[in-house]
């Protein structure tokens, strides 16, 4: 699954990739009551370029524990599996494995599977009881960071929780000191495994209790390279002197990491489908306003591509992989989401060698509460691109906010009277657009298939948008005949040769561009269409809407993606 934002003073991407559905391989089987009970399970993809790399049996380091309890009424469990160790080995070769993973072994074994395990007591063969009307599953993995928390007063009781440690995950920028251990550490979904299921093997579905998040800039203002450029603290009144990208806040103790931390996992067997929540020990475990990112090297001019070499596009930090993504902790199931803002100050260089310089201050970029929280298993990347129309102020004046372009024009005068043409800069609201599958090593890529899309203030609080009428929300999205990027959009002396509006001021995109007709909306927030071309594509956001005496124009904010023709 894939996450892809913008910011419009900065555009903003957001990517995020989690495992695939796992695979796993049913047995032929015919059914018997004195079936012995196997186990299968897989690891998801995110893992790969972690130090677990291969397939499921080396990202799960050949081990896994179970604990099992089999219904034998609405109010008695009976334990089966008692914080059993399962290991890999060569499947069918006992009763007790046909899918690869054995269970059964004398107290005292050592150097068991790949993962060398040892037991400290007796693990017996187990057989199905089809007096029993279902059984519940729970498993994590190493063996060593996950242990079951025995009900005190009665341990027939249904599985309510478990403890995993060695948790790590990165959160302060780690320049000098040596990296943070990131050892995987995996917990399965809960199982219910009915009576049509007991001949069958018991397929776990196991999560990396980590998450993965990388944070690039780059730029695309014409005439101009970022030279040196500074982040913001959460509530702070002025940029950093360091060169970290920093993501903050408004929530206090948003973010949260650290070394060796240990967590709770609780189950929950309501519902149709078993899951769990997640909690987090205080004990080694570090809370912030404030996430650090990649550092950029001062002076050096910023990526001007999204498809950049990873050291310019997402910095250099010792916690960082070599793609650009820092392991992270997940965010604790119980935290309400929260905007993440990004913002900065930023030096323009000009590009002609005249050494003209200018100061940009306060640009600022929302990812919305929509996607704000760190799932487990999970890998986002966050893409910032700083255009013209920024946020930001140069000079001492916070209300002239934007980059106005210096345009020239040419007017015959006549009697006493002067022609004078306008062109109207206005700061936008950051759209985000996001789609399944989009990212790749070290960029994002839209496919001919469902684009997904919100707007936002400064603060990250989503905009309620419409697809009709002409009240400020409403979105339009359009197939642009040629490449065009968000600046040209609203750049009035670009489409007025277009569109031949008498009054030479810009009031939606040029009339050549094609309307995309299959736009929806979900809960008037999450705008969603399907490119059927490879191609550009623009939404286009209302601003301020015209004025009734026809005085001022009305004005657009837009959000322009490249997209690609769908891989077979």
């Amino acid at each position: 699954m894939n996450k892809y934002f913008l910011y419009a003073a900065s555009v903003l991407a957001l990517a995020s990739c989690s495992s695939d559905d796992f695979l796993g391989e049913n047995s032929g089987n015919v059914q018997n009551a004195s079936s012995a009970i196997n186990f299968g399970g897989d690891a998801g993809k995110i893992t790969r370029a972690t130090s677990n790399t291969g397939d499921y049996v080396k990202m799960l380091d050949g081990q896994f524990k179970i604990y099992g309890v089999k219904k034998m009424s609405e109010t008695q469990f009976v334990t089966v599996f008692k914080d059993y160790s399962v290991w890999n080995a060569a499947a069918n070769t006992t009763t007790s494995n046909t899918n690869g993973w054995e269970y059964v072994g004398a107290k005292g074994a050592t150097n068991l599977g790949t993962g060398n395990i040892s037991l400290d007591k007796d693990q017996t063969i187990k057989f199905w009881d089809y007096s029993a009307s279902e059984y519940r599953f729970v498993a994590g993995s190493p063996i060593s960071a996950f242990t079951y928390n025995v009900p005190v007063t009665d341990e027939s009781k249904e599985i309510k929780s478990a403890t995993i440690t060695g948790l790590a995950g990165h959160i302060n920028a780690n320049e000098a000191g040596q990296a943070i251990t990131t050892n995987p550490v995996y917990i399965a979904e809960p199982i219910v495994v009915k009576k049509t299921k007991y001949q069958e093997p018991v397929l776990f579905s196991f999560k990396r209790q980590q998450a993965m998040v990388r944070v690039g800039l780059y730029e695309t203002i014409p005439g101009y390279s970022i030279t040196e450029i500074n982040f913001y603290k959460a509530g702070g009144s002025k940029a950093e002197a360091v060169n970290n990208i920093i993501l903050t806040s408004g929530t206090e103790n948003y973010f949260v990491g650290g070394s060796d931390v240990k967590g709770t996992i609780t189950y929950n067997w309501t519902g149709t489908t078993p899951s769990y929540t997640y909690t987090y020990d205080d004990t080694n475990l570090t809370k912030t306003q404030n996430w650090y990112a990649g550092k950029f090297e001062p002076h050096n001019a910023l990526a001007t591509v999204s498809t950049a070499a990873v050291a310019e596009l997402y910095g250099k930090d010792n916690d960082m992989s070599t793609n650009g993504y820092f392991t992270v902790i997940p965010t604790p199931s119980a935290t309400t989401a929260a905007p993440i803002l990004i913002k900065c100050d930023y030096t323009l260089t000009s590009d002609d060698h005249s050494g003209e310089t200018i100061k940009v201050t306060g640009a600022t970029a929302a990812i919305p509460a929509a996607f704000s929280k760190w799932e487990a298993n999970t890998r986002y990347t966050y893409l910032f691109k700083i255009s013209q129309n920024t946020n930001g102020y140069t000079g001492d004046d916070p209300n002239k906010a934007g980059l106005y372009p210096i345009t020239f024009d040419a007017a015959v005068k006549e009697s006493t009277d002067a022609m004078q043409g306008t062109v109207t800069t206005v700061s936008t609201p950051s759209i985000t657009t996001y789609q399944e599958s989009s990212v790749s090593e070290t960029s994002v890529e839209y496919k001919t298939k469902a684009i997904y899309a919100t707007a936002a203030n400064d603060n990250g609080e989503e905009y309620t948008l419409t697809t009709n009428g002409t009240a400020v929300g409403n979105v339009q999205v359009y197939k642009l005949s040629k490449e065009r990027n968000e600046a040209e959009l609203q750049v009035s002396a670009i489409v007025n040769a277009e569109i031949k509006d008498e009054n030479k001021t810009q009031t939606t995109v040029p009339s050549t561009e094609t309307t995309v007709g299959n736009v929806t909306l979900a809960a008037n927030k999450y705008l969603s269409f399907t490119p059927d071309a490879a191609g550009f594509y623009a939404i286009q956001y209302l601003v301020q809407a015209a004025a009734a005496d026809g005085s001022t124009p009305a004005v657009y904010a837009y959000k322009v993606v490249e997209v690609k023709a769908a891989t077979k």
